[in-house]
């Protein structure tokens, strides 16, 4: 990218600029601010492949954006929208950023401040974000307005973006140039915005006095500058007490004591970073909502602290939400976290297919099959077996003598007929002996279901929530905004319409009575969270669900261009390698949650059937009871028709013998 100059009186500044060069090789694209008083164009290396960069004319910006071949009236009406009017350097910028993929940015003189102002805003509103972005301002103190420097440079820009380069001259045509960057490092009450000469430029000789690297790793040693994570306790991902040591500085104004101890599976990540990078932890624990990220780059909740400036870390199973990431940026991954249920236990069922519960339907039909095989056993033997002492019995009377036999056999009960042949009591012999195999099989099976409960069916699935039907809630609907865009699904299109929202309250009092589903979070490591609501009471008539309605990962949300995010993912990815995460999660369980409430928990998704002995009750012999009731009242009927055709006929009888007399 060498530089052509163009105007003798500022040759050494162009000179400057071109040893300058070589930290913008590596760009996606650079933004220059063109100034009148510093001329100069760019070129491609010979050694270096192709550089975009995008020009920026501040003095005519509004007549180059209708020029331009970008709709901007476009984007202006989609801003308008959403509540907002960006002015034109703002739209440039954001635009550039958004489609050239602008890191690097130079800017010249007064418009150095009025790109700082400009330029967080673009950077949120252009969605696209890059962790490696460069800042190169040239001034000339000939030029400087009456109120100075300080002014100029007391932007956040300065305060909070660490890989900032400041060439300043005292004139147009000096040859020496001091080189000064921000201090970004130490405690924010030392002013970290501050200036410090760097290095010497001599255009003369094209020599750096100290040859320092002007884009040094400031990040790697904070010097005790302070991070802000907004979290509220949501355990045990985030922890917040106010009673426990070792205590940090909390920025609520509402906290009374200005301190608060906090830990987390996740806080601990932050924690590991500033052991790293040596930074200083405090929070800030005003909300109580993870809220949500709005297009006007305003947010509620604690989202609304990163927006705010309040705070540089927001943690407490956040997962990937568009809304969110679209304004703000996210860490690599550092847990991953389900989505479950508390359903309902299944109930005892009371049956009257109680007494056909013994025998499977095939096994049913090999029975009825082998009483069949019996009944017309005996009703041949019966009708055509020789006998000298019986008379020769008919088809109804043998048949009759059959089926009642059989039927008689088979529950045990002795018969009144009387039989004198020989080959129909072999024949009786066998059909004893076989049903009293089958009797015996049948009663041992009918003692083990006795014995041993009858449950319905619970909702312990997705499959089975979806069929069932029931409701599920949770606090919030954050909860399913992953599911959004499964609206056609044909199962989770009707889980999300059964979804409700309540508060932590109602959620208590419904999780003791009511058939619905509570929302859980799974965490990777075999801990739950969100189990506030649970009580003795509601837990014992609860179970967990075997599956995950959904899984998401978890992230770390912080503030876009956030200096200290490479650095984050680096620990993560070491803490990830190393198993930290599980000894964490394990650590902060143990410590901060009730571990028999998560053993039993976890141990509810299983089905405990060693209950001990058990006193029957009309439960256990509804099934047998029902048909024997209903047998009773077809008695009844039976007896009442044979009483009405036991008159009739003896009414008949009479009549007949009256019309012979």
């Amino acid at each position: 990218m060498p530089i052509k100059t163009h105007l003798n009186g500022s040759s050494m500044t162009l000179s400057a600029l071109e040893c300058l060069q070589t930290y913008f090789i590596d760009s996606h694209a650079t933004c220059i601010l063109w100034h009148h008083d510093f001329p100069f164009e760019l070129q491609t290396p010979a050694n270096s492949e192709f550089i975009q960069y995008v020009n920026i004319w501040p003095d005519n910006l509004s007549q180059s954006l209708q020029q331009d071949i970008y709709d901007f009236a476009g984007f202006v009406e989609e801003q308008r929208g959403y509540g907002m009017e960006p002015d034109a350097l703002v739209q440039k910028l954001t635009i550039a950023i958004r489609q050239s993929h602008c890191e690097s940015f130079i800017a010249f003189q007064q418009d150095i401040e009025i790109f700082a102002r400009s330029f967080y805003n673009a950077s949120r509103m252009s969605v696209w974000r890059s962790l490696r972005n460069k800042f190169l301002f040239v001034y000339r103190k000939d030029l400087q307005q009456d109120t100075g420097t300080k002014a100029q440079f007391d932007d956040v820009i300065f305060r909070d973006q660490p890989n900032i380069l400041i060439v300043e001259a005292e004139c147009g045509n000096c040859s020496t140039f001091t080189l000064k960057t921000n201090k970004f490092i130490g405690p924010l009450a030392e002013h970290p915005e501050q200036l410090y000469v760097v290095d010497h430029y001599d255009g003369l000789s094209g020599k750096f006095e100290l040859g320092v690297d002007l884009y040094m790793d400031k990040a790697s040693n904070m010097q005790g500058r302070e991070v802000t994570t907004g979290i509220f306790d949501y355990r045990p991902f985030t922890v917040v007490d106010y009673d426990r040591e070792p205590q940090i500085k909390d920025m609520n104004s509402e906290n009374p004591r200005g301190s608060a101890h906090i830990d987390g599976s996740e806080v601990r990540m932050l924690m590991a970073l500033c052991k790293v990078v040596n930074c200083t932890i405090q929070t800030d624990t005003s909300e109580d909502d993870w809220g949500t990220s709005y297009p006007n780059l305003t947010a509620d909740g604690i989202f609304g602290m990163i927006t705010e400036g309040k705070s540089q870390y927001a943690v407490g199973a956040l997962y990937f939400w568009p809304d969110d990431y679209r304004f703000l940026d996210m860490s690599l991954f550092i847990g991953r976290s389900g989505v479950t249920c508390l359903v309902p236990s299944p109930q005892r069922v009371t049956s009257w297919l109680l007494p056909f519960q013994p025998f499977q339907f095939t096994l049913w039909l090999g029975v009825f099959a082998c009483l069949g095989v019996e009944t017309l056993a005996l009703f041949f033997t019966r009708h055509l077996a020789p006998s000298d002492t019986e008379p020769q019995y008919g088809l109804l009377e043998s048949f009759q003598f059959g089926y009642i036999t059989t039927l008689k056999l088979f529950v045990s009960q002795g018969s009144d007929y009387v039989v004198n042949s020989n080959t129909v009591r072999m024949v009786l012999f066998a059909c004893y002996m076989m049903d009293t195999i089958v009797t015996s099989v049948y009663g041992g099976g009918l003692s083990a279901i006795l014995t041993l409960p009858s449950l319905d069916e619970a909702a312990d699935s997705v499959e089975r929530l979806y069929r069932h039907g029931i409701t599920w809630s949770a606090t919030s609907p954050d909860w399913v905004i992953s599911l959004s865009g499964a609206g056609d699904d044909p199962m989770y299109g009707p889980l999300l319409k059964k979804f409700r929202v309540n508060t932590y309250e109602q959620l208590t009092e419904m999780a003791k009575t009511e058939n619905m589903g509570f929302v859980l979070e799974r965490l990777a490591f075999g801990h739950f969270g969100n189990v506030d609501f649970l009580t003795d009471e509601s837990f014992k008539r609860l179970k967990l669900m075997v599956d995950d309605i959904y899984f998401q990962y978890c992230f770390a949300f912080v503030p876009r261009l956030w200096a200290l995010l490479p650095k984050l993912n680096e620990v993560i990815m070491a803490v990830h390698s190393t198993g930290l995460d599980i000894f964490w999660e394990w650590e902060v369980a143990a410590s901060y949650m009730n571990g028999q409430q998560q053993e039993e928990i976890q141990a509810s998704m299983y089905m405990d059937f060693d209950v001990g002995p058990v006193k029957l009750d009309m439960g256990n012999f509804i099934g047998l009871v029902l048909p024997l009731v209903v047998g009773v009242i077809l008695s009844i009927f039976a007896f009442i028709g044979e009483l009405i055709y036991f008159k009739y006929m003896a009414q008949k009888k009479i009549h007949d013998i009256q019309i012979v007399e």
